[in-house]
């Protein structure tokens, strides 16, 4: 099924109904399996930069990664990955219910995982018709899979899990879109005992919501949910789940790729339940502020910032070039002209124009500083393009004219 490209993604109970049982708090690590499934030559390594960011976001904070990475995300691999996990992360094709191609969706291949296939030969190729790529649909998982009680599934930039159509198709309804989540959802929370669901198109969405589950394990569900920084609240359906009694379903529609508006992100399970296994009562999602107070504002001292940079693919009328993005707060955005130059040091500095802006995690615990374009990351560093992030120097002001107060 259709990629989508990104260039700009326990430990719990649910209470009640759900009678889902309380797993022990272990002494071990928690341990973040992340799936990258073949999405062909060009997408797959987009597709692996967001699964880094995820584990970088999982490593830094003591979690052990296991990953399993097209062209080695076979069935037995990805089995062995997800073993006792607590944290499941998947990136890759997708194919929900409903869907255009069928009106009587086979549960061995739906609502799953796009996976090497028993014909791959050692490349991203992602053709079902030959083998290269073999869908493990909600039935398959739920006889195989052996994740930690309690877990999580994350599910990013898979067709249909957060609700959306594919890009051919029409626009999902709300019905619709609560089926298709409601239907992904299914196996993780009532077969294998999850705790909860997120599904999200958003850039390193995955990456935000593994660093949120790890740095506030007693926030409420409902409470990660919103501490995206894409959430919108106006756009924010919350339907009793069509499939688990109990649990809910929530959409969330949103203005994303170019400004259409679709059901980019959403949640599955009970709003209240914890990662961590509190049973705090969610708050108002209106209200909730993402991150932590304990991140420094981010701000040019001097002319000077620091920090960790992400990559992009590259920006409209900048294609092939190298380019940057900056958050707002330090003078990110499109230029009305000429654009802004600095200069950006990693292994090398290299004058950079900033065409673009970058939410960037802007006070939270992912902070970014700047967002390259990948021939930008080239001209910069010599660290690889999949390892997602790299540190820094952005001169807002070029070095010499600097103060040197």
């Amino acid at each position: 099924m259709r990629s989508v490209l990104v260039i700009a993604t326990m430990v719990a109970t649910l209470l009640g109904s759900l009678g889902l049982a309380a797993p022990a708090r272990a002494s071990t690590p928690t341990k973040v399996a992340i799936i990258v499934g073949p999405v062909g030559e060009e997408l797959t390594p987009v597709y692996i930069s967001l699964a880094e960011a995820a584990a970088i976001a999982a490593e830094t904070r003591g979690a052990t990664v296991a990953r399993a990475y097209s062209p080695d995300a076979s069935a037995e691999n990805v089995l062995a990955a997800v073993d006792g996990a607590n944290i499941v992360v998947y990136l890759g094709h997708g194919v929900g219910t409903p869907n255009p191609y069928s009106d009587a969706p086979n549960p061995a291949t739906t609502n799953g995982w796009g996976l090497n296939g028993p014909n791959a030969v050692g490349t991203h190729a992602d053709a079902w018709s030959d083998g290269t790529l073999a869908y493990y649909g909600e039935s398959w998982i739920a006889e195989h899979a052996r994740p930690a009680p309690g877990w999580v599934m994350i599910y990013s930039n898979a067709c249909y899990a957060p609700g959306a159509s594919e890009g051919f198709d029409t626009l999902a309804t709300e019905d619709v879109a609560a089926k298709r989540v409601s239907d992904y959802s299914r196996a993780p929370l009532a077969d294998l005992g999850a705790s909860a669901y997120f599904a999200t198109d958003f850039f390193e969405g995955a990456a935000h919501i593994v660093g949120t589950l790890l740095d506030q394990p007693g926030l409420a569900y409902g409470d990660v949910f919103a501490a995206e920084p894409r959430f919108s609240p106006d756009g924010l359906a919350r339907l009793p789940h069509g499939t688990v009694p109990g649990a809910e379903t929530w959409l969330d529609r949103t203005a994303y790729f170019d400004g259409k508006v679709d059901y980019w992100y959403a949640f599955a399970g009970d709003p209240s339940a914890t990662f961590g296994g509190a049973a705090n009562g969610v708050t108002a999602v209106t209200d909730t502020v993402a991150g932590s107070a304990t991140v420094p504002p981010l701000v040019a001292v001097d002319g000077l910032v620091t920090g960790m940079a992400s990559s992009y693919g590259e920006s409209a009328g900048w294609e092939g070039k190298a380019t940057v993005a900056l958050p707002l707060e330090i003078g990110g955005g499109i230029p009305d002209g000429q654009p802004t130059i600095v200069l950006v040091c990693a292994d090398r500095c290299v004058s950079l124009p900033v065409v673009d802006s970058c939410p960037c995690y802007v006070g939270t615990p992912d902070q970014r500083v700047a967002n390259l374009s990948h021939e930008a990351w080239r001209q910069v560093t010599d660290f690889p393009l999949e390892e997602g992030l790299v540190r820094v120097e952005v001169h807002i002001a070029p070095p010499a004219t600097r103060s040197s107060s």
